[in-house]
């Protein structure tokens, strides 16, 4: 299994990075899922809702948060 970095930024431009491992580099929606899971645990998720009833990479954007790039760990 591969381990990848995904790198993504919030609206004040700090940049954070987060690994994850998968078979194969992850879609963005897994992706965005991913980095969701990681901001609600170091930002006020007071909120942001914890369900996926929209498009997780739409939700992020909503509030701020851009991924900057996807890299497996070599």
């Amino acid at each position: 299994m591969s381990k990848w970095k995904i790198a993504y930024s919030n609206v004040d431009g700090n940049t954070s990075v987060v690994t994850t491992e998968a078979e194969q580099k992850p879609d963005m929606e897994r992706v965005a899922q991913i980095v969701r899971d990681d901001a609600l645990e170091e930002y006020d998720d007071s909120e942001v809702p914890r369900d996926y009833d929209e498009p997780t990479v739409a939700l992020l954007e909503r509030h701020g948060i851009t991924i900057t790039g996807i890299t497996e760990e070599g």
